[in-house]
């Protein structure tokens, strides 16, 4: 029937319970994934190009024969699916096949497109399912898809076929599934199935009425001719059960087809609707079967006609139309007169994701990751790869060690899975040595590295309370590579900028910081992103850390205070250790109860790491600060959209 309504132009649906590997898409995946798998195999890309995904006429496939340009043109595009496949997987190469030879819109050109395209991304979904489930990969995922394939194969009621779209189509539907549906129009054109058992050999249930409606399966008794009579019987009352239910289906109209079909003399039809048939009956399908055979066109149509005649109006009755039929037109109707609408809302083009990078580049974010020193340019002078992996006379320092943005990611990645507390130096420089390979660095680094690591453990971090070191600090008590995100209302540059400045210049009337004048803030509105290196905590309060793999000299006096101040000032870090306080600041007061700035914060370390010699003491390489509480609170309350009358009560 769908393929008859299709050929007539009426877009129908097939409500099957068909299985997705029995259809023909399965076997078109099946022969492009083949050739895909082997794309130097002549004759499977032959087979792939002539199915109707790919779209090969025979022509074209007889004219690739000859041209040799053609020809190598579709293997270099088999020859990049297969690599596609090889090295991103089998649902990224498919979809760029599906794409790229516009399979979708080419089925969807047929007149049961809608159908093969539910198939095709059906099986795409299923196989893709499969390789990450089974990981299963190109020659044995073309081997299951056969296998499946097979007959044979049991059926798995996930791989049931998907329903296309149904809208403005024709539902065909079997009556069973139609249960408990409503449809405003109906046609029921195949209810006189008869009630006769098909094979007289094989084993069927029936109740027995002489045992109380006891259900039995008769297997070949001797009684088997009565068990017959009685089981037809029960099959007939089932079918009539069906008819009511097919008939009634229908809210506005129903459309029942009826005649003297060849064995329809048992259907409920025939038993419903002719009342001679039924009052002759004697509780066997013979007698039924006898009076249907005796009756011809003009006594069925009597019988309709007095059925139509009591019905008060509700029953029509009218031959069944043989005239050929023409495909359906579309209807022509007017064009409407098109015109658009004006938009008369307001977009607020400023919202966005913002963070530290975007700040100071003066750039829309775009997606904000750990902050890894990727900033960091590789010196002219250093190695020719940068993974120090040059030979020569060289001192092995940190001093010597490669720059880069390599160089941080390695070193940030170090200090995030060591464990401070731990004094088995053996796992230490087991996992040291094991993080240089990881990244691709000459093992002799592995030495240098050691010894810097050491240095920044046990070097003193200076506090409000005294001294510390990294060392005292076990797994438990920190966190590395802390995320955070936060609202920010619409906040202008010039507010921000003046809020930073009160943070890292002590306040608005002791003078602006030159470096944040010179930048260019403009306004944002939306979310703060991004990553805190290292949140740990020591007595009590909590602690900012940063790892930083700059080279600023060769020399450890080149990572003196002074010169640790320029640089944090020339890369903005101040800026970003106050956006870190503030994401802390925020993620604290719901955390800790009755959390203080005064009290629970310790401050910010910015670590640089070439230049740390623990028995220097921190005046090397280690930058250290702590905002005030004020400046703090007033860019909190700044930044999420609060009065700047009323910044100084925020946190209180």
């Amino acid at each position: 029937i769908k393929e008859v309504l299709s050929n007539l132009g009426v877009h129908a649906v097939l409500y099957d319970i068909g299985n997705l590997f029995e259809t023909e898409e399965a076997a078109e995946v099946e022969r492009v994934l083949a050739a895909v798998a082997n794309p130097g195999d002549a004759g499977c890309l032959r087979i792939a190009l002539a199915t109707e995904m790919m779209g090969v006429c025979g022509e074209e496939l007889d004219r690739l024969m000859t041209d040799e340009r053609g020809w190598e043109d579709w293997l270099v595009a088999f020859g990049e699916y297969h690599e596609l496949w090889v090295r991103h997987g089998f649902f990224r190469m498919f979809r760029f096949l599906l794409s790229r030879e516009e399979v979708l819109p080419r089925l969807m050109s047929l007149s049961d497109g809608e159908r093969r395209c539910t198939n095709i991304l059906h099986l795409a979904e299923v196989l893709h399912r499969r390789t990450i489930e089974g990981n299963t990969q190109l020659f044995s995922l073309v081997k299951w898809l056969a296998n499946q394939r097979d007959p044979a194969t049991p059926r798995l009621d996930e791989h049931q076929l998907r329903l296309e779209s149904d809208e403005n189509a024709v539902k065909l539907v079997t009556i069973h599934k139609s249960k408990g549906l409503e449809y405003p129009v109906v046609f029921c054109p195949f209810t006189w199935s008869g009630s006769r058992l098909k094979d007289k050999d094989a084993p069927f249930v029936f109740h027995d009425t002489s045992n109380g409606g006891e259900l039995v399966l008769d297997l070949g008794s001797p009684e088997r001719e009565k068990h017959r009579v009685l089981c037809e019987k029960e099959q007939l009352a089932e079918n009539l059960r069906l008819l009511y239910v097919a008939v009634t289906r229908a809210k506005h109209h129903c459309t029942l087809v009826w005649g003297r079909f060849k064995d329809a003399g048992s259907s409920a039809p025939a038993f419903l609707l002719h009342p001679s048939i039924a009052c002759g009956w004697d509780g066997s399908l013979n007698s039924l079967e006898q009076v249907y055979r005796a009756m011809d066109d003009d006594a069925i149509w009597k019988d309709l006609e007095l059925l139509r005649d009591r019905s008060g109006g509700s029953i029509d009755l009218s031959p069944m139309p043989l005239d050929e039929v023409v495909p359906l037109a579309r209807p022509e109707k007017d064009a409407p007169e098109l015109q658009h609408l004006e938009f008369s809302g307001r977009i607020v083009r400023r919202w966005s994701i913002t963070s530290f990078s975007s700040l100071i580049l003066d750039q829309p974010h775009r997606g904000e990751s750990a902050d890894w020193d990727e900033g960091v340019e590789i010196d002219s002078t250093d190695e020719a790869d940068g993974l120090g992996h040059a030979t020569g006379d060289e001192s092995l320092d940190m001093f010597s060690f490669p720059r880069g943005p390599a160089s941080g990611i390695l070193l940030h990645s170090l200090f995030e899975h060591l464990d401070f507390a731990s004094r088995d130096e053996a796992e230490a420089r087991e996992l040291i040595s094991r993080k240089i390979q990881e990244h691709g660095f000459d093992a002799k680094w592995t030495e240098p590295v050691s010894w810097m690591v050491r240095n920044v453990l046990d070097v003193p971090l200076p506090s409000e309370s005294g001294t510390f070191c990294l060392s005292q600090v076990p797994l438990e008590r920190r966190l590395s590579e802390l995320e955070f995100v936060f609202p920010v209302g619409q906040v202008t540059g010039g507010d921000l900028k003046e809020a930073f400045t009160a943070c890292v210049g002590g306040g608005r009337e002791t003078g602006r910081d030159p470096y944040l004048s010179h930048l260019r803030l403009e306004t944002v509105q939306g979310f703060m992103k991004g990553f805190i290196d290292l949140v740990f905590q020591v007595d009590g309060k909590f602690f900012i850390l940063d790892w930083k793999s700059n080279y600023l000299g060769c020399r450890l006096e080149d990572y003196g205070q002074e010169i640790l101040e320029r640089a944090m000032n020339e890369n903005f870090y101040k800026l970003q250790y106050t956006l870190y306080t503030v994401a802390l600041h925020q993620y604290l007061q719901v955390r800790v109860p009755a959390y203080h700035y005064e009290e629970h914060f310790g401050g910010v370390y910015y670590v640089f790491l070439r230049g740390v010699d623990s028995t220097r003491g921190p005046q090397f390489g280690i930058y250290r600060d702590r905002p005030s509480r004020e400046s703090i609170e007033a860019l909190s309350a700044l930044l999420r959209g609060k009065e700047r009358g009323n910044v100084h009560d925020a946190g209180s």
